[in-house]
């Protein structure tokens, strides 16, 4: 299969697994990431997924043009329905963890995830206009909301590569951390998120992307104070509470 899914705790490793093809993302692969989307999503016992590439030269690098240019039904790109590329609405929080070159869709996949970190030897690029296509998946969208705006339109315009020096220094990703410790490393993060509540956490990344994107300011406040209100009737946040006031961890139920 082309992608590994490992159970740790409360926490889904996906492990895009296809080492030898830089793990470019064909039909099947595509299809079964989105199968694993929509298994994270619906798996109340898990809380936070991470997201890598086999091998230590690619986390991905965007769509298998080899398949595609010999049959063009491997152009998954052109396929509606069938398969999920990125977590988009999935209000768990997911970390992208960046083995070496992030392209193309690749760069669409990491970009959809909501915290980054990645290895020294990490490249980032969209690479379409170089192919005389439109860099899809979000991928215009999110760089421009991400990152300086002329350094997203460089990016996107040239589709040449950025370094993981450049990447940390714009924003793109979050931390640059030896290669060995990067799995280590993100893992790590997913834990600590999972000792937070639940149901705040998504709340807040929901609120932060709907009304961040998609609302004015005053209508993104009002739905932060709606979120805010339905979580503060929850038993977790009398747990929240509890635990402050008598010194010890909280034990949050995500209800």
């Amino acid at each position: 299969m082309p992608i590994r899914t490992e159970r740790r705790d409360r926490t889904l490793l996906i492990t895009l697994d296809r080492p030898a093809a830089m793990n470019s993302i064909d039909p099947e692969m595509y299809q079964q990431l989105g199968e694993t989307w929509d298994e994270f999503e619906h798996d109340e016992a898990l809380l936070v997924a991470v997201v890598t590439g086999a091998g230590e030269k690619a986390f991905c690098s965007g769509r298998d043009l080899v398949k595609s240019a010999q049959d063009v039904s491997n152009d998954w790109s052109q396929q509606r329905g069938g398969g999920r590329l990125t977590p988009e609405g999935i209000w768990k929080p997911v970390i992208a963890a960046i083995n070496g070159h992030c392209l193309a869709a690749g760069l669409a996949l990491a970009l959809g995830c909501d915290l980054r970190v990645a290895s020294p030897n990490a490249t980032f690029g969209t690479m379409a206009a170089k192919r005389g296509i439109v860099a899809g998946g979000g991928q215009t969208q999110r760089l421009a909301r991400y990152i300086p705006f002329g350094i997203a339109m460089e990016m996107i315009l040239f589709a040449e590569r950025m370094s993981a020096e450049d990447a940390l220094r714009h924003g793109l990703v979050n931390r640059v951390v030896p290669q060995d410790q990067l799995l280590p490393f993100a893992l790590g993060w997913a834990e600590r998120l999972c000792e937070n509540g639940p149901l705040a956490v998504q709340a807040m990344k929901r609120a932060a992307y709907e009304g961040g994107w998609d609302m004015n300011f005053r209508e993104g406040m009002r739905l932060e104070a709606r979120l805010y209100a339905e979580i503060m009737k929850t038993e977790d946040a009398a747990e929240g509470g509890r635990a402050f006031a008598e010194k010890r961890p909280a034990r949050f139920k995500g209800r």
